[in-house]
């Protein structure tokens, strides 16, 4: 049982139908329904009577809802507890985002014999948001595309956060030493230089699902390789002839993949580029230690000279 599915149940109950609180909850509807089903199937009892006119608790439902109301109630509590007197401590939620992970990396390096706690987490845009909103991770990092900026935004703001820009962030081209446009000296590349060459899309990642909605409506490429993880995409893109397409994170990707020779490539006319920026809770101020660790960020993020 996780504290997420009891504030799952809290949530369908205010709003009495499925549908409404997977909306509520920006997740997938059928997603939400597997948690309640799991939670069912551990207390060993149904909790909702499921109905066409949507969802009512159960005898032992409403006992389970009672008892998710006083847990919810302490765990928000005990989130709510000043951290005087304890550990100095960083909790992040990342959307993929690999500046992020190598600002993380030079905080701890930097204090990890003061008895820093941290932890980092990548998910998902729902999951980012949920995670910083009830105060699981005390910011969020995320790249927010212009083809869905104004959906990302009104997401953020019913979520009780604000976005804040650290900077703006082109698309370019991935291409390895086998490949012809590894020696081409002129500002970028376009599209049509790019198209009938094998494309790798890091299906793991929101860039490269972004990278792969630059293609829609600009005719067929050569191929499409699906892969899990930003390091076989980049082992592909460096032995073969194909590229991929992502936002500009060059020194990021030579220090946590040694000895990859790639280059990147301004995407001259891509028809889409995103926003790199961190959430927060509105009102709330931040940590020292978070603080910090955004300010590492940002100096990151210049020095990439996007």
């Amino acid at each position: 049982m996780k504290i997420e599915q009891l504030q799952q149940l809290l949530q369908i109950v205010a709003e009495g139908s499925m549908n409404e609180a997977a909306q509520k909850l920006y997740v997938a509807r059928s997603s939400l329904s597997t948690s309640m089903k799991n939670l069912e199937a551990e207390l060993g009892a149904p909790i909702f009577e499921r109905t066409t006119r949507g969802v009512t608790l159960t005898a032992f439902g409403r006992d389970v809802y009672q008892q998710a109301q006083e847990i919810c109630q302490r765990f928000s509590f005990l989130q709510s507890v000043p951290k005087a007197g304890r550990r100095t401590h960083l909790s992040v939620s990342s959307l993929y985002c690999s500046l992020a992970n190598d600002a993380f990396v030079e905080l701890y390096s930097r204090h990890f014999e003061d008895g820093l706690t941290c932890n980092m987490e990548e998910c998902m845009l729902p999951d980012v948001l949920r995670q910083v909103s009830t105060g699981l991770t005390e910011i969020g990092v995320i790249t927010i595309f212009s083809d869905i900026e104004s959906l990302t935004m009104r997401r953020i703001e019913d979520a009780g956060l604000e976005f804040n820009l650290i900077l703006r962030r082109p698309l370019h081209a991935i291409v390895g030493p086998n490949n012809p446009l590894y020696s081409k000296t002129e500002d970028g590349v376009t599209l049509e230089d790019l198209r009938d060459y094998p494309c790798v899309i890091n299906y793991a990642s929101p860039g490269d699902v972004s990278g792969e909605r630059v293609w829609e409506g600009q005719g067929r490429r050569n191929a499409e390789v699906l892969v899990s993880d930003l390091g076989s995409a980049l082992k592909i893109v460096e032995r073969t002839t194909a590229i991929s397409i992502d936002t500009y994170d060059a020194e990021t990707y030579q220090m946590f993949y040694a000895g990859n020779r790639s280059r990147f490539l301004p995407l001259k006319d891509a028809p889409l580029d995103c926003k790199l920026g961190w959430l927060k809770i509105k009102g709330r101020g931040l940590s020292p230690i978070c603080e910090e660790y955004l300010q590492i960020l940002q100096e990151k993020a210049r020095s990439t000279g996007c």
